[in-house]
């Protein structure tokens, strides 16, 4: 790791609180992609704690919340703050992880755990001040999301039809992702920390900063008895008692998300071995971005890699240069 050289205030310091300040903002305040760069929040954080060291990287991490705070109240926007302040610390915490150089797995679950733990305290302190259940809080914020989603689309040219279906099912469409909302939640976070680490290690590495070697990820595979668990939450399903069926669905699109993950680890593995260029390979993610439906092949390919293992059939790039 880079030792701090110099006086405290040095031209690091200023640089982390700036960038981080704008990343948050960014993230808070942008409409659209706000969102994408919300995955990336604890990324600054992580990087400048890491390679400051502790007192500054906490110095960084506070001023830049507390210069967002104020902007935020300000404009009289402010419930955006909870998410920002939780992204903050998950830099801080991801960096302390990786100073102790777990394996993948755990630097990935240690901060999911804790995260969710928190987040779900969040919800209960919240409830209990404005005298709602944390599940209440939940259904009233995915309303809102439909509602919002229902004048976009009015704006976007889609059929009256539609716009009145999606209205009229409304109520339903709100329980169900109340109800999958805990795996959501979960899935989230998993994700934001499996991205943020990944381009911590690009970050890392170009700067020659010591990043911990997790080995080729691209090998990467679920454990084989994690198949037990995805099999007895779908098996779940065929129970007909509503909290049995949802507390299964819960448990199976976590076990997907992870096979999704394995999924990911095998097309990265037939991209290095068939020398893919870079563009072709941000090519291919964005269009699962855009295409939600493609990650179904994808999880596919996660789950009978425990029978087949694809790799071993991938064979290396022939060089045709002469």
């Amino acid at each position: 790791m880079e030792k701090e050289r110099g006086v405290f205030f040095n031209g690091n310091f200023y640089t982390g609180i700036a960038i981080s300040s704008l990343t948050l903002l960014a993230a808070s305040t942008t409409p659209i992609v706000g969102t994408l760069i919300t995955l990336f929040t604890p990324l600054p954080i992580l990087f400048f704690y890491y390679k400051a060291g502790r007192l500054q990287g906490m110095a960084i991490l506070i001023i830049s919340l507390l210069a967002v705070t104020l902007f935020h109240i300000f404009v009289g926007i402010t419930a955006n703050l909870p998410l920002l302040y939780l992204s903050g610390f998950t830099g801080v915490f991801l960096a302390e992880l990786l100073k102790r150089n777990y394996t993948i797995e755990k630097t990935v679950i240690y901060p999911v755990a804790t995260i969710s733990i928190l987040w779900f305290l969040f919800l209960i302190t919240l409830g209990y001040h404005l005298g709602k259940t944390p599940w209440h809080l939940i259904e009233g914020h995915i309303a809102e999301n439909i509602r919002e989603s229902i004048q976009i689309y009015s704006q976007l040219g889609i059929s009256a039809e539609q716009i009145n279906e999606i209205r009229e099912n409304a109520t339903h469409i709100t329980q169900f992702f109340t109800n999958i909302s805990p795996a959501f939640v979960v899935i989230g976070i998993s994700f934001t920390m499996w991205i943020n680490i990944l381009f911590a290690r690009e970050l890392f590495h170009k700067n020659k900063i010591w990043y911990p070697d997790f080995g080729d990820l691209s090998r990467w595979k679920t454990p084989d008895r994690l198949i037990w668990l995805l099999i007895i939450a779908a098996g779940t399903l065929l129970i007909p008692v509503s909290e049995v069926i949802f507390t299964g669905l819960n448990l199976l699109l976590v076990c997907l998300f992870v096979y999704l993950l394995q999924g990911f680890s095998i097309t990265s593995f037939f991209f290095k071995r068939k020398k893919i260029p870079r563009p072709v390979r941000f090519i291919f993610y964005f269009v699962i971005a855009i295409q939600q439906y493609m990650l179904l092949p994808l999880i596919a390919l996660g789950i009978f890699d425990l029978w087949i293992d694809f790799r071993k059939y991938i064979t290396p790039a022939t060089d045709t240069t002469s």
